[in-house]
């Protein structure tokens, strides 16, 4: 009995060490790798908000419209930082991607849905988007695989939708539809009545898909668990809420909405899907009242990412995996919609909280946060010479100055230019001098446009620390397009001039006068 165990503990440990070569031989030749391949990927297309059908063709240019950028494709790196591939348009464009997951996700948006469009692939895939309507279509070339799996999105609004505006984008879509605004609530509420409907049917046709072996059950679960998610941000809408909790005081059992939720213990494994990122962030919303701002001609609401910021370092939910990825996203809000002292404040917090340092590299270079340099605004010329706002009005003493702080993404900034290069035309014998300042712009983007846009006679400068001045904060620049009028003696006499076009002849005119 002694031999015979003895023999059966010598074929164990053979058999043991024979998995242990074969997961070594496995770990080695594992690809950790995912190419993508994208054809004539589309570079800026309008959208006719009222055309509700791919694919249909456009009769005329009249509604509302939206401008739709190149996307691209937003993966989770094998750092835990999201990071966004976008291809050359108009030819073929190739990104090698590294992975050590089992599978990758990748998602982009589509003006159809509420859900992105996203492709579950695996490591070792190639990859190849060709695009339908400006929306991407999947091939994996190197296994056979579904296609009904691999591009799911495309199939369920074909086959659940007809093509058309699902119920989930019409909830919230529904006030670019319909001129009267005030529905927009109610018909909110009955979209999302519409949407539960909707839900029922997909989960069918999944289980029906996976029960025919049209998608592996992997893709069944995730999918599943999209569509969960999105119902559940769905139930998060304010006026949405309101309505269900308006129901439920009414003690109607069949008003008890089913509350979805994922196990945080399962972060590090979860973090690669956008849907339970976008969960993440719902849930460390913390309930925070909208903060109302109004600039006249623009506005904003957004919640006070600081309190944001602070709730996420001590909420015990979170391990530093989902700490690393809602830290930042909470500080792109201080970011966009708070003081330069915040910016500072948080961002040194920041420093101290998280382990992705090069997240947090390419968060400092991409908005460039100096901080040394906050009590200056730091301006570089077409001739790369550097100066300082201070410097610059100096230097321009004894002149009138109109000042436009605009950027080559702004529409309504560029579509100005024209009206301003007349005026400067009217008035070229009143000693003033027309100032461009491209604020948050990229350098080669700003330099393209002052030569489209005709200005190049004219002063041109770029900002190259608009995001961290405390000169942009005291000058009340909020948002672009913004004119200043300066005096010859260097005084700003009036910090919220009127456009070209719109008041502001009449107003450099009148102040000349009284000077």
């Amino acid at each position: 009995m002694k031999y015979a165990l003895n023999i059966l503990l010598l074929i164990l440990t053979f058999v043991s060490c024979k998995n242990e070569n074969e997961k070594i031989v496995t770990e080695q030749t594992k690809p950790n790798k995912i190419v993508l391949i994208s054809v004539n990927a589309p570079n800026k297309f309008i959208h006719l908000i009222k055309q509700d059908s791919v694919g249909k063709k456009l009769k005329d240019s009249l509604g509302p419209k939206a401008f739709s950028n190149n996307n691209g494709f937003a993966y989770l790196d094998y750092m835990n930082n999201v990071q966004t591939w976008r291809p050359k348009p108009n030819v073929s464009d190739t990104i090698t991607i590294e992975t050590h997951n089992d599978y990758l996700e990748l998602s982009t948006n589509n003006f159809f849905t509420s859900i992105k469009e996203t492709f579950l692939v695996k490591n070792g895939d190639t990859i190849i988007f060709n695009y339908e309507h400006n929306i991407p279509k999947a091939k994996i070339t190197n296994r056979e695989v579904s296609d009904i799996e691999l591009n799911y999105n495309s199939y369920r609004l074909k086959k659940l939708f007809d093509n058309k505006y699902t119920s989930y984008y019409l909830i919230f879509g529904n006030m670019f539809l319909n001129e009267n605004i005030e529905d927009y609530e109610w018909k909110s509420i009955d979209y999302y009545n519409q949407a539960k409907l909707d839900f029922t049917k997909e989960v069918k046709l999944l289980d029906s898909l996976k029960n025919n072996n049209l998608i592996s059950q992997t893709n069944y679960l995730y999918r599943k668990d999209a569509l969960n998610m999105l119902m559940e941000k769905h139930k998060n809408l304010k006026n949405i809420k309101k309505w269900l909790e308006q129901k439920k005081s009414f003690r109607n059992k069949e008003a008890i909405e089913q509350v979805f939720g994922f196990d945080l213990s399962e972060t590090d494994s979860l973090m690669k899907f956008s849907f339970f990122r976008n969960y993440l962030n719902n849930i460390s919303q913390y309930n925070l009242n909208f903060i109302e701002e109004n600039n006249g001609s623009s506005g904003g609401f957004y919640i006070d990412s600081r309190i944001r910021f602070d709730s996420i370092l001590k909420d015990k939910r979170f391990n530093q995996t989902a700490k690393n990825f809602l830290l930042f996203d909470a500080y792109n809000g201080i970011g966009q919609n708070f003081r330069v002292k915040d910016k500072e404040e948080y961002f040194k917090k920041l420093q101290e909280s998280t382990t992705s340092i090069e997240q947090l590299d390419k968060l400092k270079k991409d908005y460039k946060l100096d901080f040394n340099k906050s009590n200056e605004l730091v301006l570089t010329s077409l001739k790369n010479d550097s100066l300082t706002y201070r410097n610059l009005l100096e230097n321009n003493k004894g002149k009138w100055l109109y000042i436009d702080f605009w950027a080559s993404w702004c529409a309504p900034c560029r579509k100005t230019m024209p009206e301003s290069n007349k005026l400067k035309k009217e008035l070229k014998e009143k000693n003033i001098e027309f100032i461009y300042l491209s604020l948050n712009d990229k350098n080669e983007n700003w330099k393209k446009a002052v030569e489209v846009n005709g200005i190049l006679s004219s002063q041109n400068y770029f900002i190259e620390n608009g995001n961290v001045s405390k000169v942009i904060e005291d000058l009340g620049i909020k948002t672009i397009p913004h004119y200043l009028i300066y005096s010859p003696n260097g005084e700003l006499v009036n910090g919220f001039a009127n456009r070209p076009g719109q008041g502001a002849k009449e107003q450099l005119n009148k102040l000349i006068t009284e000077k």
